[in-house]
């Protein structure tokens, strides 16, 4: 992994947590089990209209939250994420709380199912997780996993979404720079995830 690749993610992130600042809100994520270590982490998480309107904005950084009354049933949703280990150990592997960073860019097209009042549930059926690993003890890395998102609910301002990335090959204990477990090299793997949005502060909605 070279320094031009390291300096291009950050900048993706950098970029998206860049939207006009009305209000705040908050997004955080938790991936719950995979055969590395255990990631929590928070970011940017927007959606757009196939023809480019913004919906809607959530973010980890205070004083970023934006939205727009049009809506449509098809949308892009479009993720920025930083994360970072636990400490929870997998496959007997000791993870160190914070030792190991993933940056994440999660392109996602979703279907809005159901409105009804303030309630509003939604499915994520084609998207790309484009992960970055970097710490201390190895070299960073990058894989790439199929994302869905079987269901996402939305009530009112706050909003939690279910989802599931699907990786070729699983992780392995030497890309983190542990001792290596062969019997699990060449596995595909789901990853599965539960990010929640939640509101910090005032929001303002705009006209499209």
């Amino acid at each position: 992994m070279t320094r031009r690749l390291l300096w291009t993610s950050a900048c993706v992130l950098l970029a998206l947590l860049a939207f006009p600042r009305t209000g705040s809100a908050g997004i955080g994520e938790i991936i719950l089990e995979m055969s590395g270590p255990q990631f929590v982490g928070g970011g940017l998480e927007c959606k757009f209209t196939l023809m480019g309107t913004l919906e809607q904005c959530y973010a980890i950084v205070p004083g970023v939250a934006r939205e727009r009354s049009a809506k449509q049933r098809i949308r892009l949703s479009l993720e920025g994420t930083g994360y970072f280990s636990t400490g929870k150990n997998s496959d007997g592997t000791d993870y160190e709380v914070g030792r190991i960073w993933m940056l994440a860019f999660d392109p996602m097209l979703e279907f809005v199912s159901s409105e009804r009042g303030n309630v509003t549930v939604y499915h994520g059926f084609m998207g790309v997780s484009y992960n970055l690993f970097m710490g201390k003890g190895f070299d960073p890395f990058s894989n790439v996993a199929l994302k869905l998102r079987p269901i996402g609910v939305r009530f009112k301002d706050f909003a939690v979404e279910y989802n599931i990335r699907f990786y070729s090959n699983r992780f392995t204990p030497d890309e983190f720079g542990q001792p290596a477990l062969p019997t699990t090299n060449g596995m595909a793997e789901a990853v599965h995830s539960f990010s929640f949005l939640i509101p910090l502060g005032k929001k303002k909605t705009l006209a499209p």
